[in-house]
Parts: C-alpha cells; sequence; structure tokens
C-alpha cells in the first residue's frame, strides 16, 4: 500500500479557485447526467438535453451541504452520532440507502451498525457521490479526506460504499494540489483492500486503460464481469466514473460525456467526473458554455427540511467552505479501520420489531421490514400479524427473485411473479412486486408464500407509507416522522 503524501499547500486564491470549480463541475455533471439516470444503454449525449435554465436539486450536492453546516457548527472532530444526529434533523430522502438509514435511525439502531444492518442497499452509490466536501476541506491531505469519507459513508454504507467514497476522496485531494488524475487514481485504488468489489473493477478498468484497449471495449468488459439490478450499485459506478476520468485524459467535456453516455447512475458518475476535474482545473478552466445555462444558483429539494442559512450560490459555497478548511482535525486513514462495519444487534429489543412465524413451524422469529430471515425463506413463507392503527393507505412491497405471493386475510393481494430484477426499494421496485392496500384500521394477518425453499434466495416484504417511507407493521409509531412529501 502505497504511503499517502502531501503535495505543496495551495494559496487562498488557488484554493478557493478550486473548490469553486469542484462545485461547478458537479452542478454541471449532475444536470447533464439528471434526464438518463438509470438508462443502462450506451447513449450519444453531446449537450444537455433538455438545456436547462438552473441546475435542478440534486442529493449529490444536498448531502454536503448538510455536512458542511455540522463542520460549520461543530468542534474540531465528528463523530457518527454527529451524523446520525443530522440525518434525523435535516434529511428526509426514502431512496434507497438513504432510507434505510433513516429507518434504522427510527428504531435505535446503534450508530456503528447502521449502514451495515438489514441494508441491502449498503453497496449503493450514495455514498461515493458525497466524497467533495472532505476533498476540499482537506487537499493535499488525502489521508484525513479518506478517513471523515469513509465516516460520513458508514452511517449508510458497508464496505463497498465505505470505501467508493474513500477512494474518491482520495482522488480528489490529489487532484487539488496538482497530481495528475492517473496517478491520483492509482494512488487512491493502492488504498483499499483487494478483497472487495470496487477494487476490482477499478483495476479492471485501470489495467485496460494501461493497456490501452479502446474505450468502450473496456467498458462492455466491466459490464460483463459487474453489472447488476440494481442501477446505482457502487462498484460498477464508481468503476464507470474511474474509466471516464482516465479515458477522458483530464478534458472536461470529453469526461463528463463519456460519464453520461455510460449510463446507469448517470447523474452520479458524471456529477463526480465534473467535480474531480473542475477540482483540478480552477473555475477559470471550465467551458463556460457548460457553465452559462445552469448559472451559479444552489436549489434544494424536498428532501432536506430545517437547514438554516443554506448556501443559495455555488459561490457562497465556496466561500463557506474553503472557510472552514483547516477546522478539523487531521486523521490517518487506514481500510482496517472500516474492514468489518457488521456490529452485532438485538432486533427484539429495537422499536418496530415484530414476530412472525415459518412455514410449519411453532417457533416465532423477530423481524422488521425487508429481507426476510434465513429460516422463513428455507420453510416457503411465513405468517405475522399487522396492527394497522389508520385507515391511511399503505404500500405494500413483496418481491422474490423466484417468485412470492402475498395474503391478506387469505385475500391474494401480490402475486409476484420469478425472474423480476431484484431491487427491494419503495420508490422502484419491479412491476408486479407491489400494491397500495387501502384499508381500514383493525388486525389482519398477513402471509406470504415463497416459490422456492432455499435459504440463499433473494426475498423481501416491505410495508411503507404513501409517501413510500418504511412503515413499521405495528400499531405504535416510531419518533422521528418521514415529511418527504408523496
Amino acid at each position: 500500500m502505497t504511503t499517502l503524501t502531501s503535495p505543496s499547500p495551495l494559496s487562498a486564491a488557488q484554493l478557493e479557485s478550486k473548490i469553486y470549480g469542484c462545485w461547478m463541475g458537479k452542478s454541471i455533471g449532475g444536470t447533464l447526467g439528471l434526464p438518463c439516470e438509470g438508462r443502462t444503454e450506451r447513449m450519444s449525449y453531446s449537450f444537455y438535453d433538455p438545456v436547462p435554465t438552473i441546475a435542478p436539486p440534486n442529493d449529490d450536492l444536498e448531502l454536503q451541504l448538510v455536512w458542511l453546516r455540522i463542520v460549520e457548527k461543530g468542534g474540531a472532530s465528528l463523530t457518527r452520532r454527529d451524523f446520525a444526529d443530522a440525518w434525523l434533523k435535516y434529511l428526509h430522502y426514502m431512496w434507497d440507502e438513504y432510507g434505510r438509514c433513516r429507518w434504522n435511525l427510527r428504531r435505535n439502531v446503534p450508530v456503528d451498525a447502521l449502514g451495515a444492518f438489514e441494508n441491502h442497499f449498503a453497496s449503493g452509490m450514495g455514498s461515493p457521490i458525497r466524497s467533495e466536501i472532505w476533498a476540499c476541506l482537506f487537499p493535499g491531505d488525502p489521508a484525513s479526506a479518506a478517513y471523515y469519507a469513509a465516516l460520513d459513508a458508514s452511517l449508510d454504507h458497508d464496505i463497498e460504499g465505505i470505501y467508493g467514497e474513500a477512494f474518491f476522496a482520495i482522488v480528489q485531494s490529489l487532484a487539488a494540489t496538482g497530481t495528475n488524475l492517473t496517478n491520483a487514481i492509482s494512488t487512491a485504488w493502492q488504498q483499499l483492500p483487494t478483497d472487495n468489489e470496487s477494487a476490482r473493477a477499478i483495476s479492471l478498468v485501470i489495467t485496460q486503460h494501461q493497456r490501452s484497449l479502446p474505450a468502450w471495449q473496456t467498458r462492455d468488459l466491466l459490464l460483463a464481469q459487474h453489472d447488476n439490478d440494481n442501477f446505482t450499485h457502487a462498484p460498477l459506478n464508481v468503476a464507470l466514473a474511474v474509466w471516464a476520468l482516465l479515458y477522458g485524459n483530464g478534458d472536461f467535456e470529453t469526461s463528463i460525456l463519456l460519464a453520461v453516455n455510460a449510463g446507469y447512475d448517470t447523474d452520479s458518475t458524471a456529477a463526480t467526473v465534473g467535480a474531480t476535474i473542475g477540482l483540478a482545473l480552477g473555475i477559470e478552466n471550465l467551458p463556460a458554455k457548460w457553465m452559462q445555462p445552469i448559472g451559479d444558483g444552489v436549489y434544494l429539494g424536498p428532501g432536506v427540511i430545517n437547514l438554516e442559512e443554506a448556501p443559495t450560490t455555488l459561490k457562497e459555497l465556496t466561500q463557506r467552505v474553503a472557510a472552514q478548511v483547516g477546522k478539523l482535525a487531521p486523521k490517518s486513514w487506514s481500510d482496517l479501520d472500516w474492514s468489518n462495519t457488521a456490529a452485532q444487534v438485538d432486533l427484539r429489543s429495537l422499536p418496530g420489531t415484530i414476530t412472525m412465524r415459518p412455514t410449519g413451524m411453532t417457533v416465532d422469529l423477530p423481524w422488521a421490514n425487508g429481507e426476510l430471515p434465513q429460516s422463513v425463506k428455507q420453510s416457503g413463507g411465513a405468517e405475522w400479524i399487522w396492527n394497522k392503527s389508520t385507515a391511511e393507505p399503505r404500500e405494500i412491497i413483496c418481491l422474490a427473485r423466484s417468485g412470492a405471493k402475498l395474503f391478506i386475510d387469505d385475500q391474494l393481494i401480490v402475486d409476484c411473479p420469478a425472474h423480476l430484477p431484484y431491487v427491494p426499494a419503495t420508490h422502484r421496485s419491479p412491476k408486479g412486486s407491489r400494491v397500495r392496500a387501502d384499508l381500514g384500521a383493525g388486525t389482519y394477518r398477513v402471509r406470504v408464500e415463497l416459490n422456492s425453499h432455499s435459504g440463499d434466495q433473494e426475498a423481501s416484504v416491505i410495508l411503507a407509507y404513501p409517501n413510500l417511507h418504511i412503515c413499521p407493521w405495528t400499531a405504535q409509531e416510531l419518533p422521528h416522522a418521514a415529511l418527504l412529501p408523496a
């Protein structure tokens, strides 16, 4: 593993130019990629389509505005508890790992177990997209940038998401102070252990680029080995961003267009690529034709609430981040600190836990929401009681790779076919796996029947509010209600 070094410091003017270039590049890339997010085919974008008049709200940037707030209000160090409190106060996303993080926090899951606990999307792209603030706060100190990035990611991710954010924080911290992107990527990759998918995917791209394999052939190889039902899968998308950076050869326009045209989590990959090159080049070297349509504004979506004094322009954001450089205590980086995030959790002690009885068994099991216990999968199903305290409708997702049926009081309500993509998300589970249950308050018997009896199968049942946040099966509500409107 290469030792991380700190290049020469920047002047105040250079630092502000780099940070401004970072946020502008991120805004450009996110705006470019947002309309085609989730498309997996090769595309042919050459400019914004449609051409925007502002940069629309994007969680990629919004999360980092919250982190800026806790840095401004806090002392010389940050803890998981600081991030947890910020999640509860400011962030109301229901999507994937974000929704799971908030659900876990509402259930009082210990903060050192949050990211890995019952989180199907622990390897999602939600954390690699928010590395920039740590690189901007630690330009030329990649070890500290990686440490705080990993700490941040551990709230809603496991190893892959943690390493993805730390990786980009290292690349960007080095790029900010003059390390060329090829060397920065190589150095960052060497900070990852090799026994994870992210490191293998990045290695594939680096190796094929060194061998001068054409760009799109390298993408084909990457997809052959790392494609996933979830288009936000971090190892694939992190590697696609690396692919765009390497084959873009430091050119801003070429690189962001490669990121978007490669497909998958396009707003995230293009935003990360744009931010990285923006940090390397500085604001004065970004193409005017990409900056002019979106302007300098910062706009928040409904997933961020109560964020006092949020920056309204990228220029203000730049100045406020620059003012915090040097405030946080430097840290060392070791991947060993993050190699095992699966802390023990007493499921029965958590609010929102119910019991379910596997088919053919006499012993009840604790469960709350989401992935079904292994013994339920082995028995081919289970039943439980739903205590519904209100007449408000609920969304129910029943999804299993081999197919499943869900009954309420013996009435079939979901008949999930086999071989659907396994994306157990409240807002984007595949057609055929979900239903809106418009039932009055009362007590209901729920039964799931799985087509397979394999303990290794993928199978989930999820209850959600109309606004698609995860909802308890109990009559008792949990604290810190999620407010994002439907």
